[in-house]
């Protein structure tokens, strides 16, 4: 079936990424990480070039215009040095052109740094596509890292009149859910979160790479949106479990939340779904905007230049 490619992007993140590398367990047979570091201005190249010649003899770390150099199957993990932050989509497209040129990978699974994996997550997803044959992407049941009996997500639907997306079964208890497996939102208006993600790279060759004018925020539903007008679908697979913490990128600079959230919410209704919804969703986001951030001047201010910001991104 061809090994999976594993893609963590890091930015100033190192105790996170590490973390979640160590939820693995070493080695990890079928796949291999690819760990890309989007131009951190801490110590984290360091950091993680310490940890994995611990756990990953024979590591390689390369640019992104080395990586035909290494074929990636003699070795565990890739520590990919990119010279400019280019947000997630840009990041996670730098191993995505890679691995379309490549033969050797048959699915890329996208994970947020800031996530701990249960033992068999990425069999499940696998086992989820190998047997829907028209998904191109499955996503994991995302529990909340700081209280993991509870849910954080289970797909997401997203509103476009409104540019507010809605964490289906946020904060439901997950043994009580695990139970029922209630029937998913309509997968047509829904999709899966870009914390985990695995995606058929066979289609994605179809679909293309994600949208870089998204910095942060709704590239993957852009994404999904796109694989849906090709006849393909995407899916939450029930028994892969993820741990999240969230919001991790922001953490201490909630006005930036404000703004790349806004931001790329007008930019995905614009694009997917006319004017007059990015109309509707400009009046609705700053009302959102204004109450979320109980009316504190800079988020508020942050979170209006998104929208404007929105509405001149190509």
């Amino acid at each position: 079936m061809g090994t999976t490619a594993i893609i963590l992007v890091n930015w100033n993140g190192w105790k996170d990424t590490i973390e979640c590398l160590e939820s693995f367990g070493w080695p990890v047979p079928g796949a291999h990480f690819f760990i890309l570091d989007n131009h951190s201005t801490d110590d984290s190249v360091l950091q993680l070039e310490a940890w994995l010649s611990r756990r990953s003899p024979g590591f390689v770390t390369c640019t992104p215009d080395q990586l035909d150099g290494h074929d990636g199957l003699d070795h565990q993990a890739t520590l990919v040095l990119n010279p400019v932050n280019q947000g997630f989509a840009g990041g996670n497209n730098v191993i995505l052109r890679y691995l379309l040129r490549s033969d050797s990978y048959r699915y890329a699974w996208l994970l947020n740094n800031d996530t701990i994996v249960a033992k068999d997550s990425l069999a499940q997803l696998l086992e989820y596509l190998r047997t829907h044959e028209t998904c191109a992407f499955a996503g994991s049941v995302l529990l909340d890292y700081g209280r993991p009996g509870l849910i954080q997500c289970c797909s997401v639907r997203y509103y476009k009149y409104l540019g507010v997306s809605k964490l289906w079964l946020k904060n439901k208890e997950w043994k009580e859910i695990a139970e029922q497996r209630p029937p998913l939102p309509d997968p047509s208006r829904c999709f899966q979160m870009g914390a985990s993600l695995l995606v058929d790279i066979a289609k994605l060759g179809r679909i293309g790479l994600m949208d870089e004018t998204y910095f942060m925020y709704s590239e993957e539903a852009d994404w999904q949106i796109r694989a849906q007008k090709l006849g393909l679908c995407n899916g939450m697979a029930w028994k892969s479990v993820i741990y999240h913490k969230g919001t991790v990128s922001t953490a201490g600079r909630k006005h930036l939340f404000f703004y790349h959230y806004n931001r790329s919410a007008i930019i995905l209704t614009r694009k997917n779904f006319g004017r007059i919804a990015a109309l509707t969703a400009t009046i609705s986001l700053t009302g959102v905007t204004i109450l979320r951030s109980k009316f504190q001047l800079k988020e508020s201010l942050y979170g209006l230049k998104g929208i404007f910001s929105g509405w001149q991104a190509a």
